[in-house]
């Protein structure tokens, strides 16, 4: 796990190196190991720090920068951080060159199966001189071309650049793991890591997107385009990859997978789910078994939820002694899953930490976690992760199993119930509805929840678009808090409604959210969270390639039963599980007390408001009432005042 930069000019307009340089400065965090950069010429590299030879005792002998290289001469740069996961050794230098030098490879994310990917290459007369996952990425890369990418088990996003042909080829894996942000002009081109690596270097220049201030402020839709709050900074979506010809100075985007999903129901045959669970417990086995692979401590975030208790007990079955786990905890009950992940860690013997952090201490470090997450947060439930990540990297331990994408998997959230049993009506299985629903009924949320919920998604969509502008402007009051002129450029676009049709199914609903929206966010704050404080985190249900495509080759209306979400995931790991954790039908999370959190602070976050963000907001409106705001503590989950204060500090901090 790492960080990757890289930039390219057609210009002598700055120096290569030394921007470079700040560049890979303000991602170290992501690889505090090890730094490592290069510089292209017109037929070579010239490395800074690059290993050319290595000893029988791995000593290396390195290559200095080649300094009477001319200005016209140097075309490219390329810069690495790295964390010392796989081979800890100097073997594992970036950015590496295979034995021509003609190929340099920057890469951060782990492809779990490369010693079986190894082996193969090797069969096909391939050689290696180190045991890092990096090196089988470049080898693979080079003996078979993109077509690698469909070998791969994991994460990733990594650049490899042909000296000879000044092409660069770019990849992002499947579902977004690994981050990949690119900004280019007809003179320059630069990618990396962290968009901060390319606004705060100042190679690009800093510009607000102003699109993406009112979707946030309006409709609290964070990064949900490849453009972000830095305008001109693009997302390498997951599943696509990039190519740039430096010669023509082109460049293309090509997707390179799209994940196919079940679209039928069919009736539930005893026989056929006893496979699928059977099938789906040694996938979930092989799954974190790969992700056990490491030079150093693995450890486990646990929630006490069913996702992290399966991975924990699951490591424990594996053979892996004292799993480290690491959980936030709060004083408020109604907040508070600490009791389930004591039964887990009680059931294998844990080498258990736990952090309460409180409003003061948010407080403290809200300058720092906003600035680490490059985008204004959408909650202080990533505070949460902050600093169970803060923690892990006290511990000494530098990876971390998390059960992120479990529930966009297998069907974990209450509205998906709703398209389950939309499912049921749309194949005629009337008695089927009619079960679920009196099953649903037994959760502490009953129907009124689903009435709810379908006026929502489906009921008030379907009404002419001047009436659900009204409607929707009626329940979002806190859009007259939004700059007028902000309102009046892109509030009409905004209110429109999306041409794309959320998808009713249950395997398509899991689908979208899987790359469109839920967890997509959730990836993102993960790699955030844990790469700012040097940790690595691994997600076997979201990254599995194995798991995942079976999973979602399974009829939706498997996925959901007598009412109990991820059915599927809890039967195939009832065996490890204990049964209070199998037995538990509600759900929370890494979640913080965001409105009392606020409402105890709110005087202290006045400082942050400044007459300066008239721009964004309505400002005397806004402080007018802004007592009062705070004053709606009662209302769950209240994102409403929260979306401002996110704003104006992440505007503060960057310095915009």
């Amino acid at each position: 796990m790492c960080g990757i930069n890289g930039l390219f000019s057609r210009t002598n307009s700055f120096d290569l190196a030394s921007t470079g340089s700040r560049m890979n400065a303000l991602i170290q965090h992501r690889g505090p190991d090890d730094e490592g950069s290069v510089v292209f010429g017109k037929t070579e590299g010239f490395p800074l720090g690059t290993p050319k030879s290595v000893s029988k005792d791995h000593t290396i002998n390195y290559l200095d920068f080649k300094n009477d290289v001319q200005p016209a001469d140097k075309l490219g740069w390329f810069g690495h951080q790295r964390l010392s996961i796989i081979d800890l050794s100097s073997l594992g230098h970036e950015p590496m060159t295979d034995e021509t030098g003609n190929y340099w490879l920057t890469y951060n994310g782990e492809v779990y199966n490369y010693l079986e990917i190894k082996n193969e290459l090797e069969l096909l007369g391939v050689s290696f001189r180190s045991n890092t996952d990096a090196e089988v990425v470049l080898k693979a890369y080079i003996q078979w071309g993109e077509a690698c990418l469909h070998k791969f088990n994991g994460m990733w996003a990594f650049a490899v650049y042909n000296v000879e042909k000044q092409q660069l080829f770019a990849s992002r894996d499947r579902f977004g793991v690994k981050p990949f942000y690119y900004w280019h002009t007809k003179e320059q081109f630069a990618f990396s890591s962290e968009q901060k690596a390319l606004v705060m270097s100042g190679i690009v220049p800093k510009k607000i997107h102003k699109k993406a201030v009112f979707d946030y402020l309006a409709f609290a839709s964070i990064e949900s385009e490849k453009q972000g709050f830095f305008e001109g900074v693009i997302e390498l979506e997951p599943g696509f990859n990039l190519k740039f010809d430096y010669k023509n100075w082109t460049f293309k985007t090509e997707q390179y997978y799209d994940l196919i999903f079940a679209k039928k129901s069919s009736k539930i045959n005893a026989n056929t789910e006893s496979e699928y669970i059977d099938h789906i417990s040694g996938l979930f086995s092989n799954a974190v078994n790969l992700r056990l692979r490491s030079d150093v401590e693995v450890g486990a975030c646990l929630s006490g939820g069913i996702d992290s208790s399966a991975i924990v007990t699951q490591m424990s079955a594996l053979g892996q002694e004292r799993v480290h786990t690491f959980t936030a905890s709060t004083p408020q009950k109604e907040f508070d899953e600490s009791h389930y992940a004591q039964v887990v860690n009680g059931e294998v013997d844990a080498r258990a930490y736990s952090i309460v952090p409180t409003s003061s201490d948010f407080l403290s470090d809200l300058d720092e976690l906003v600035y680490s997450q490059d985008i204004p947060i959408f909650s202080t439930s990533t505070y949460a992760q902050f600093r169970v990540m803060k923690k892990v990297k006290e511990s000494g331990v530098k990876v971390v199993l998390d059960g992120q994408g479990g529930d966009e998997l297998f069907g974990g959230y209450l509205p998906y119930h709703i398209n389950q049993w939309l499912d049921d009506l749309k194949k005629g299985d009337i008695s089927g509805f009619m079960r679920e629903t009196k099953a649903f009924e037994t959760l502490p949320t009953g129907i009124k929840f689903f009435v709810k919920q379908y006026l929502k998604n489906y009921g008030i969509k379907g009404l002419p678009s001047v009436l659900y502008k009204k409607i929707i402007q009626y329940y979002q009051t806190e859009h007259q808090y939004i700059a007028p002129e902000l309102m009046n450029e892109f509030g009409t676009a905004g209110y429109r409604k999306s041409k794309q049709k959320t998808p009713k199914s249950l395997n398509g609903i899991l689908k979208h959210e899987f790359y469109n929206s839920r967890l997509k966010g959730y990836l993102k704050c993960e790699d955030r969270c844990s790469m700012w404080h040097g940790v690595e985190a691994r997600t076997p249900f979201a990254d599995d390639i194995n798991m995942i495509e079976y999973v979602f080759n399974i009829p939706g209306n498997y996925k959901i039963q007598k009412g109990v979400k991820k059915y599927l995931l809890k039967e195939a790991t009832e065996h490890i599980l204990p049964q209070e954790i199998y037995n538990r039908k509600d759900k929370m999370g890494y979640v913080t007390p965001n409105n009392q959190w606020v409402y105890e602070i709110k005087d202290e976050l006045r400082k942050y408001f400044t007459p300066d963000l008239e721009e964004y907001f309505n400002y005397d409106l806004l402080m007018k009432n802004y007592d009062s705001f705070f004053n709606q503590i009662h209302i769950p989950e209240n994102q409403r005042m929260f979306k401002f204060i996110a704003f104006a500090v992440w505007k503060k901090v960057y310095g915009l």
